[in-house]
């Protein structure tokens, strides 16, 4: 989705150029997630960055994968609606994981 709009090359390359640990993870996992943090709590011997890689609006249906979307404030009845879709998947993720 990034590439399409700006293309970064590769992140990992870039980081481990400048000599940092790279952890890339997929940034909607909560296991991997909090894998990542407590892995980058070990590394001492130089800075780490966590590249999550993750879906633009993932959740609301209607933004989802929709770049039109980045910085764009949604109008009132949108942003009831997301809200509602977050709260319902977010009850679904705390559910999976107590």
């Amino acid at each position: 989705f990034t590439e399409d709009i700006m293309p970064l090359e590769n992140l990992v390359d870039k980081w481990t150029a400048f000599n940092w640990s790279v952890i890339e993870i997929n940034g909607h996992n909560i296991p991997e997630i909090i894998a990542a943090i407590e892995k980058a709590k070990t590394i001492f011997e130089n800075p780490t960055v966590i590249i999550a890689h993750t879906i633009p609006g993932k959740g609301v249906d209607f933004m989802q994968w929709k770049s039109e979307w980045h910085g764009k404030p949604p109008k009132a009845d949108e942003a009831k609606n997301a809200l509602h879709q977050l709260r319902t998947l977010g009850g679904r993720i705390r559910a999976e994981h107590e």
